[in-house]
Order: structure tokens, then sequence, then C-alpha cells
């Protein structure tokens, strides 16, 4: 991946460029100490006079209001423009001055959007910051320093600010009276800040020669070898996956995690602003040549199986099969904006089409019109793909007809990050963009317009950061893998009554399912770790067994999963290159074989190998399913020595009730509110409330004896007995007003729960 490089052949600028902005992805604005805004066509180069400013006014700062909903102006795109004589000016695109305000004493060096378009920041050579309304009224000073502010940006949330401060970073929240972030982030002047809204990601750069990433918390991710000179811009893409650097005749894309991905050497002098465009294929830049340089990003690779394309040329993608050492080359009538290539179809989006390959036929793809144009994000799964743009959510199929429009509460597609969603061939979760607590879970496999009525929603206890649905197997089974703001992993399984977060590991950094089957990778502090039966979060003992765990140097420091396909694992180191690690086959040859109800196969294979993970593997699935495999499940529990689960599966089969057999291997599998809903549903009222009791679920166990008034004595003298055992007194207050309520006799009562016991044990006679 790299830039491709245009100009104009003569600078229209007489001075230095200062500043650029994008007004739409094919317009460009720019403005100079030549005391002119121009407005630049992106295809040919070409610039026309938009406004000369007045002599005095020498422009340091330059952007548009966000395209949020709803916050355009009655006049289109609003302009911010900042000056070197202390004051900010608000435009309209045809270069009307609608407001003119004094806000510092000497320049104002930055002027910056919030996020969501309500207002924005001016930061001075006075050491102030201030926080303005989107009509020019000052709402707050929220900086007083005595260094000149020269850098300041916006949080993703746009509650709270990072500015500058020397050597120092700072962050500080709006609200008042919480006290700022602050640590030591270069060894010179900070001279630029920039903090992306989908990564969360800070990168700062300044006269020590050095750009370094940082975290929102401080923590240092990449820190750059020594430039040659000092580094005076920096700009993140819409999409967060990469940065620019700009420096004296310098500029360099970046991967978002620091490393760098290309370097180029323009003639430009010093590049004193950059701007990215919308869709995040181009960049702008302001030099002091009185160029405006003019940045595409070429050679992005999507990768799978065999095949390799590669976008060659703005309006160029070409197909490598590394098989048969053939290439394809596909030429597109508009500039490709979203690549994307799965489960053998190849999609590619341009401003206003979208175009399906099959790889098995290059020649006549799929094509429709977009509705409103460029594509935000992409998503690829077996049997559909779903396209979000500004204002809509659309799943097609690969013959390009729309399958469905989904919609949830507090819909905003326009401010969806690709780890926010997830999709597969029956379900669609979504994050909440107000609660990041919240999770809503949409049935595809209903109605064409999947509306508000037809969603689910669960609720975690931490911010959510990642989510991620697994492709394969029945619509029943479908689990959601999702990673807390903690670094804790958990999963749900999304169609199930009770949808309950079950940890599979902690400290995790990344995670990803596997393409072909229902296997889960992740890196762990610096190890990678593969689970390839996650449903065994039940049980600490048997995930470890259904695990594989590769510790190497070779990793090196914040390596972090980039794809997982069939049995290879591609990590991204922290220096960009990439480690593949090859998993074994029989897993995923064993979860086949299950999926299709193929029991005897997968038997064969555990057989054959012997291997202790796969007979874990078949334990799990073999207790998930139902009573049909409890043979299976006890060889398996047997091949890894678990042989308490032996003679409770040996237990269980002599059990007369078949609803009993199957609550009780509910229960084996870890499904307890499943066990416990099957015996209410059937009329047990008593072995639900015992087996609560069992798990020391005291409180449920009360709950379930008052909801159904039985069996409140048989509860409170099980407590009763179970902390004179312990040597403890009651501490539950609820405990203590049922015992002092509630009169019963202690024979009584044990005797009716042994009758209880005998009814539910009673056991088929077995011929001698």
């Amino acid at each position: 991946m790299r830039f491709k490089l245009t100009q104009a052949e003569n600078p229209s600028h007489k001075a230095p460029v200062t500043c650029v902005g994008w007004s739409t992805t094919e317009e460009v604005y720019s403005a100079g100490d030549d005391n002119l805004l121009l407005s630049w066509s992106v295809s040919d180069a070409k610039s026309m006079k938009v406004l000369q400013f007045n002599k005095d006014l020498y422009p340091t700062d330059m952007q548009f209001l966000p395209r949020t909903n709803g916050s355009l102006g009655k006049h289109g795109d609003i302009i911010l423009i900042t000056a070197a004589d202390g004051k900010f000016h608000i435009l309209n695109r045809n270069g009307r001055i609608e407001r003119s305000i004094e806000a510092h004493k000497g320049a104002v060096l930055v002027g910056q959007w919030s996020n969501d378009g309500t207002g924005f920041l001016t930061g001075g050579e006075d050491g102030f910051i201030k926080i303005w309304s989107r009509s020019g009224m000052l709402r707050s000073t929220m900086v007083s320093s005595d260094n000149s502010i020269y850098a300041a940006c916006w949080s993703p949330d746009s509650q709270s600010i990072a500015y500058s401060n020397g050597k120092c970073i700072i962050i500080k929240q709006l609200a008042p009276n919480t006290k700022p972030q602050k640590w030591k982030a270069h060894e010179g002047i900070i001279l630029c800040l920039a903090w992306s809204i989908v990564s969360e990601l800070l990168v700062s750069g300044g006269e020590d020669c050095r750009y370094r990433v940082w975290d929102s918390s401080g923590r240092q991710i990449f820190s750059s070898a020594l430039h040659d000179n000092h580094i005076v811009s920096l700009s993140w893409s819409p999409n967060g996956d990469l940065f620019a650097v700009g420096s004296y005749n310098t500029l360099r894309l970046c991967d978002y995690s620091g490393w760098s991905r290309s370097l180029d050497k323009p003639n430009s002098g010093c590049i004193y602003k950059m701007c990215w465009s919308a869709d995040g294929t181009q960049l702008a830049a302001a030099c002091a040549n009185g160029h405006v340089l003019f940045a595409h990003v070429i050679e992005r690779d999507v990768h799978y199986a065999n095949f390799t394309a590669s976008l060659t040329e703005r309006k160029t993608v070409t197909v490598n099969d590394v098989q048969s050492e053939t290439s394809e080359i596909l030429d597109i009538p508009d500039r490709v904006i979203q690549i994307s290539m799965r489960y053998s179809h190849l999609v590619l989006t341009t401003p206003i089409q979208c175009y399906i390959y099959n790889t098995s036929n290059w020649n006549t793809p799929v094509i429709f019109d977009l509705k409103e144009g460029s594509v935000i994000l992409l998503k690829l799964v077996e049997k559909h793909m779903m396209l979000i743009e500004k204002n809509n959510v659309n799943i097609y199929n690969y013959q390009g007809k729309l399958i469905a429009s989904p919609r949830w509460p507090n819909m905003r597609p326009e401010t969806l990050k690709s780890s926010h969603i997830s999709l597969s061939s029956d379900t669609l979760i979504v994050r909440d963009s107000g609660d990041p607590k919240l999770v809503y879970i949409i049935d595809l496999n209903g109605s064409r317009s999947s509306g508000v009525e037809n969603t689910v929603k669960i609720q975690h206890s931490m911010h959510i950061s990642h989510i991620s649905l697994d492709q394969w197997g029945p619509s029943n089974h479908r689990n959601m893998a999702a990673l807390d703001k903690a670094r804790d992993l958990y999963i749900v399984s999304v169609r199930s009554p009770n949808k309950i977060f079950s940890k599979l590991g902690r400290k995790i950094e990344s995670f990803q399912w596997n393409s072909d089957e229902n296997i889960l990778a992740a890196i762990q502090d610096t190890l990678l770790i593969v689970w390839y039966c996650p449903q065994a979060s039940f049980d600490s003992g048997l995930l470890k067994l259904c695990s594989f765990h590769y510790d190497s140097p070779e990793l090196g420091r914040s390596p972090r999963i980039n794809d997982f396909v069939a049995n290879s694992v591609s990590v991204r180191r922290a220096d960009g290159s990439l480690v593949n690690v090859q998993i074994s086959p029989f897993p995923s040859m064993l979860l086949k074989y299950i999926q299709e109800n193929k029991w005897t196969e997968g038997l064969n294979i555990c057989r054959t190998m012997n291997n202790k993970t796969l007979w874990a593997c078949m334990a799990v699935l073999s207790t998930q399913n139902n009573s049909d495999t409890m043979d299976i499940a006890e060889e398996s529990f047997a091949n890894i020595n678990h042989y308490d689960k032996v003679y409770y599966i040996q237990d269980i089969k002599r059990l007369s009730n078949k609803l009993q057999q199957k609550a009780a291997l509910s229960l084996l599998a870890g499904k307890h509110q499943e066990a416990e809903s099957l015996l209410l549903h059937n009329g047990m009222v008593f072995p639900a409330i015992f087996n609560n009791l069992k798990l020391h679920k005291w409180e449920r166990a009360l709950e379930l004896a008052i909801k159904h008034k039985t069996h409140i004595d048989s509860v409170l003298f099980l407590r009763k007995y179970y902390l004179n055992n312990l040597g403890k007194s009651e501490n539950n207050n609820r405990f203590t007003s049922m015992q002092e309520s509630t009169k019963y006799d202690d024979d009584i009562v044990k005797e009716k729960i042994d009758n209880e016991i005998y009814k539910m044990n009673n056991f088929v006679k077995e011929k001698n």
C-alpha cells in the first residue's frame, strides 16, 4: 500500500499554503499566506478562486463542518478558518464570511469542529483553548496555559479534548471538576496531534523529529525512528486504519499501529496541514512551496485462498491466482473506494455502483447502483454481503438482489465502526451508538425489512469494544464473541432464551473467527490462543483442553490477528511483518463431521489420533447435542480422564424420565438456566429447585419456591442445615425474615425431601 502523488504543474498560490479541507470527495479548498481561498478539482488538479481575503488575514487552520445527520446549515457546507490576527471566521462554501470573531490574543494556531458537529474549539498563542457553539458563541474557556497551544483535537465521543503543552500531552474532560490526564510524550515541543474516531488512538509529532502512537490512557503503542526534520502535520484516515505523517519534503503513510507502509519525498517544502477525503482513498496536503499535493492510496491488497486482488491504480484492480500463476486486470469506470474478497467473491464499490465478481468468472460481474453513493463499510459472509452507507444498511446476495434493510433503535449508520457490527448468514448484531454496553440482535430469516420490533437486545456490565459472530452451523447455535474495555473476551449464544456472557480469556488484544469453522483465535498479551471449541467456556478445565497455545519470540511485542483462514492464523507483528502459524486440521475435520451429523466418522478420527484435544472437543459437542449421544460423551470423557463426568452420565442413563435426562445433560453442558426452564415447563418444580440448591444458588431456589408456592419449608430447612454444618449464622435478610415467618417441623420436612429425591431418582432396575 502506498500513495500515488499528483499536483498542478505550476503552483496556484503565490505564497505557502497553510491549510486544506475537503468539500466533497472531488473538491478541495486551500488557503495560504497569499490571502487566497481556492477550490480544486481533484480529477485534473485545476484551481478556481473562491475568495480574496483581507490583506491582513493569514489563515492558519481550516476545517469543514463534519457531515453528520442534521449538521448542515441552510447554506450547505460550513467552513471554519482560523487566522494569525487572533480571529476565526465562519464561511459558507461560496466564500461568504458569515461571522468573524476576535478569539485570542496573538495567532489562533488551531481550530477543530467537534466530531458531532455541535461546536468547535480554538487554541492560540496566548495559551488558551476555548469552546464555541456552531454559530460562534463562546461556551467556555477550557484551558489556560503558560505555553502556546500548537495542537489540539477532540476525543471520539466529543466529551474531552487532547492538547499539547510543551513536551506533554494533556487530556481534559469537558465535564467540570475532573482531573486532567497528563504525560510527557516527546523530547521536544509537540507540534501536531490527531485522535482517531474509529481506532481511538492518538498520534503525536514534534520537534524531536519523531511521531508516536498512544492509546487514550497514555500508554505508548509505537515510537518512530528519528526523521531528518520536525514532524509538522498528522492526519487519520476516516476508517482509522491509516494515518499520514508530514514533514519537510516528506510524506509517510502509516498503519494505525505505527509502522510505515510507504515513504515519499516530494519536492514540496514543509507540509503544513493534511486532510483525508471522507471515503478514505485520497489525501490533500498544504505545501510551503505554494502547491497543493494530492495523494491517492493505491496497491491496497486483499487475500483469500489462492487469490490476491490489488488496487494497482485508482480505477484498476489486478487479481493474481498463485495456483495457476495467472492474472486478471479489471478496469472499473470510476475510482474504487471499497474492496473485499471472501467466499469465492470479489466485491468492489465506486462512488455510484457496486461490482460483484465470482472467482470462477472474472468477465461478467454483477453490477447494481448504490442508493446513496459512497459506502462506509463493506462486510462479506458466505451467502450475503452488507453495504453500510450514510443513512442505510442494506444486505444483498451475490446476485445483487436486496435481501434485507435492517433497522434498530438509535440507528446512526454514519458512526458505525467495523468492530461494532457483525453479520452471519442468518443474524446481524450491532452495538448501540449511544450506550456502548448494549448490543442489538436482529434475525435476518424474517421479513425483508427487519424493523425495530424484531430486535432483541442484550446488556453487558462494561463497555463493549469489539463484537463478532461465528459463521457456521444452525442459527439456533449462533454465538457472538465480545471483547470489553477491560480486555476480557466473552462468548454469548445469541439465540438462547438466557443470553449469558461466558468468559473465554483475559488481557485479549485482538480476536477473529475462522472463515470455515466456528474456531476462535485470539492474542492474549503476546500469546496466540486458538479455541477449537469455544462452547466449552462453562468449564475452564475443558476449555483449556480444547485450545491450542502458541508462545514464540517471533510474534514479538504487540502482535495482532490479521486473518484466520482454514488451518492458518496470520499474525501481524508490531513492525508490520506477517507470521503464519499453522494449526492442526483434525479439529476442523471433527467439527465438519458433527455439523453433518456424522458422529461415527467423528469418533473414528478421535480413536485414530487418540489426542486429548480431539476427545475434549468431542465431549463438549456431544453434551451440547442431545441424549442420543450420551454414549459418545461417556467415551470422550473417559479418554480425557474426567471420571466424575463419566459416573454422572451413567447416572443420567439410569433415569427413567426422558425430560430429567435432558435436563441433567443440559446441566453437564453448563446450560443451567435451560435445564431449569425445561423442568419448570413440564411441572417438575422440586427438581428445578433442588438443582439450584446443589449449585448453591440459594436465592434463586427460594424465589422459585415462593413463586410456585411449594417447598418453601424445604429450601429453608436445607439452608439452615447447610449453615449449621459450616458453623455459620444467617446473614441474608431475606432468609432471616422467611425463617421467622414460616413455621415447619424439621422431621416432616426431611421426610418430604427424601420422598421427592426418591421420586426424582427413580432408577430403572437393572438386570443382574
